[in-house]
């Protein structure tokens, strides 16, 4: 009996320990709120601290419809740059939404990525996280090694709005948030560039894409609602951009509603209206990166996709005739994805996002000075 009494005790002292271990280690961390520091990236010129973690400014709340001002407070693109030499970061947040869809999953929808890069190297390495999907979110990085001086890139969740985040580290060491002063490159898509569907949200194409590049990257796709609408391209030729990418024809099909012309009108409209503060800025328009994909026995969606995209390219082909330089066509042959590359024959997964990401960037790099 004294031995199970013995036993028992040392147990609960031993499980005490732990957890005061734990708190210990909760309470040693200094936490930085990521708002507050004006720490966000990725997102336009008018965004203000009262819009929160949003993508679209308050302004735009009245002038857009519905489902674009729901989309647009989710935080895909958006991240954070910093310098630290924290041995650990804890991660904490609340989003507002679900944490997963049925065709992806809760890392991608919810989740965070970290990368890190030397300041002698351009290459991003990964920093895979210990992760917890509760009420509270949370995102554990640590037995990493890293070069001194290394700076670090947050993303936040593709497909869910951000309440609150905290960064936490040692109370003895340093951080500091990094800002990027260049003119960046501005991408307005559908669900595709929002980042479905992407396994973690360092792999949605647009920020993929964005570590080959020292330029910003603002993503302002809206899944299913990437329409070239009048208030989004308004907001989009305030900023002094390096490029304009229009990767909105995956939303652009052609229906009973939205005719043939009605597509060329839009497509006209979008570089007109970019145009009109930007005469020579590159503007890239794509094709629907599913459509003349090999392998797909989907004849209706394979028709469809062809011919949104066949009516873009020639609109594309007609501006460019009639002056325009500097608008650049990108084809679905250019991106490449196969019969692996989707989930459902138009959201890519981690591979289409790869070759997406490698197509937009040979061509970024030969058209940005």
């Amino acid at each position: 009996m004294f031995k199970l009494f013995k036993y028992w005790k040392e147990s609960l002292l031993g499980s005490l320990f732990c957890v005061l271990s734990i708190c210990g280690f909760a309470q040693e961390k200094k936490w930085h709120n990521i708002l507050q520091e004006n720490a966000l990236e990725g997102r336009v010129s008018a965004i203000k601290a009262e819009d929160g973690y949003a993508r679209l400014p308050l302004s735009l709340k009245n002038e857009v419809r519905e489902p674009v001002w729901n989309l647009g407070q989710d935080a895909a693109g958006v991240y954070v740059d910093f310098k630290t030499n924290a041995s650990s970061i804890v991660v904490k947040y609340k989003v507002n939404g679900g944490l997963n869809m049925p065709h992806m999953p809760s890392t991608g929808v919810s989740g965070l990525d970290l990368y890190a890069k030397s300041s002698n190297s351009n290459q991003w390495n990964w920093i895979t996280g210990n992760y917890s999907f509760k009420d509270t979110i949370s995102y554990t990085f640590q037995n990493y090694v890293t070069e001194p001086n290394s700076t670090y890139r947050l993303y936040l969740p593709l497909y869910n709005s951000v309440e609150w985040m905290e960064l936490g580290i040692g109370e003895n060491d340093q951080l500091e948030f990094l800002h990027q002063k260049t003119k960046p490159i501005i991408v307005y898509g559908t669900s595709i560039a929002q980042g479905a569907c992407a396994s973690r949200p360092g792999l949605g194409w647009t920020n993929w894409m964005g570590r080959n590049f020292d330029e910003e990257v603002v993503n302002l796709a809206f899944s299913g609602n990437g329409r070239l609408e009048q208030p989004i391209l308004d907001l989009i030729k305030k900023e002094d951009a390096s490029v304009f990418i229009l990767d909105c024809v995956p939303n652009l099909g052609i229906t009973a509603e939205r005719t043939e012309e009605k597509l060329i009108g839009l497509i006209v409209n979008a570089v007109k209206t970019i145009r009109s503060e930007h005469p020579i800025t590159p503007i890239v328009i794509a094709a629907h990166s599913s459509s003349q994909v090999p392998g797909v026995l989907n004849k209706k969606n394979t028709d469809g996709y062809n011919l949104s995209s066949a009516i873009a390219e020639k609109t594309v082909k007609e501006l460019q005739n009639n002056g325009d330089k500097n608008l650049y066509w990108l084809t679905s042959k250019e991106i490449g994805l196969d019969n692996s590359s989707t989930v459902d024959y138009a959201h890519p997964n981690d591979l289409g996002m790869e070759k997406i990401a490698a197509a937009y960037t040979r061509l970024l790099q030969k058209i940005i000075k």
